[in-house]
C-alpha cells in the first residue's frame, strides 16, 4: 500500500455499492479504516460488496447504510447511525452520482431536478451534516467528485455537466468556510474503466475505444485503483491543499 494508513479513522463513501465508490470502500476497509458503505437503490450490489469485504476484514470495520443523499432526513439518520456505531466520522467522500442523458430540448424538469438533487444538492446536504457532526476537531476531509465535462460540457449532458460544475465551485466555497478544521478538495476523473463509463462512451466497441485512447496521452483508461491512490494521497500526504481540483485523466485535459 502507498502509505501507512491510520487505523482509527472513520470514512463514509456515498454511492459506494459499485464503480469507483465500491473500489474506495474496499480500499479503506482492507486498510483497517472503519468504512461506511452507502447505497440508495442498489441494495443487492451493496450487500454483495459488504459480504465480499467481510471475508477479508472483520465486520467491525464495516457499516452498511441505506440513504438517499438528496433527502435531508435520510442523511441525518445515516449520520446518527454512524456516530452511534463508530463514535465519530473523519472523512466524507461525496461519490454518489446520477446521469440522465438526453438532448437539451428533450430534457424534462424532472430530468433536470433529479440529477441536480443527487449530484449537487446531495453533496451540499452530506457536507453540511458532516461538518456539523465533525465540530471543532482538526484534520477532517471532504472529497467531492467533479467531472471533466463540468468544465468542457458535452452533448446530451446539460443537467449532469451543470451539476458537476456546481460541485467544483461548491468545493471552493466549503474550503474557505471550513478551513482549517476540514480540508475540502475535488477529484476530477477522466475515462475511468467502470461499467458506467464503458457504457456511456461505448468503449466495449474496439474501434470507438481506440479512438478515445488517442485523446489520452498516457494511452490507457484509468483504473479505479488510480483513484484510490489519489484519495490516499489527498488524505495522508497532502497536508496543505484545500479548495483544489485534482485531475486524474491520463493527461486528457490540460489546463
Amino acid at each position: 500500500m502507498p502509505t501507512n494508513l491510520k487505523k482509527n479513522k472513520v470514512v463514509l463513501i456515498t454511492g459506494s455499492s459499485r464503480g469507483i465508490g465500491a473500489s474506495l470502500a474496499n480500499y479503506f476497509a482492507t486498510n483497517r479504516y472503519h468504512t461506511v458503505i452507502n447505497y440508495s437503490n442498489s441494495r443487492d450490489d451493496a450487500e454483495k460488496l459488504y459480504d465480499t469485504i467481510s471475508k477479508i476484514v472483520d465486520k467491525k470495520y464495516l457499516l452498511l447504510c441505506k440513504a438517499d443523499v438528496s433527502k435531508r432526513n435520510d442523511v441525518k439518520k445515516m449520520f446518527n447511525k454512524i456516530i452511534s456505531v463508530f463514535g465519530k466520522l473523519d472523512i466524507l467522500i461525496n461519490n454518489a452520482g446520477l446521469n440522465i442523458d438526453k438532448p437539451f430540448l428533450k430534457l424534462t424538469d424532472n430530468d433536470w431536478q433529479k440529477v441536480l438533487q443527487i449530484n449537487l444538492t446531495g453533496t451540499f446536504i452530506c457536507s453540511q451534516e458532516f461538518s456539523l457532526h465533525f465540530g471543532k476537531r482538526r484534520n477532517g476531509h471532504i472529497i467531492n467528485f467533479g467531472a471533466l465535462t463540468g468544465i468542457t460540457g458535452r452533448i446530451n449532458g446539460a443537467n449532469y455537466c451543470s451539476s458537476k460544475s456546481g460541485v467544483m465551485t461548491l468545493t471552493k466555497c466549503l474550503a474557505q468556510e471550513l478551513s482549517p478544521n476540514i480540508m475540502v478538495n475535488c477529484i476530477v476523473p477522466g475515462h475511468i474503466a467502470t461499467d458506467e463509463v464503458i457504457s456511456r462512451y461505448k468503449l466495449s466497441n474496439n474501434k470507438i475505444k481506440s479512438r478515445e485512447l488517442q485523446k489520452i496521452p498516457m494511452g490507457r483508461l484509468g483504473r479505479t485503483s488510480d483513484v484510490c491512490n489519489l484519495v490516499d494521497y489527498i488524505i495522508n500526504k497532502s497536508t496543505y491543499s484545500t479548495g483544489h481540483k485534482f485531475f486524474i485523466d491520463g493527461g486528457m485535459f490540460m489546463h
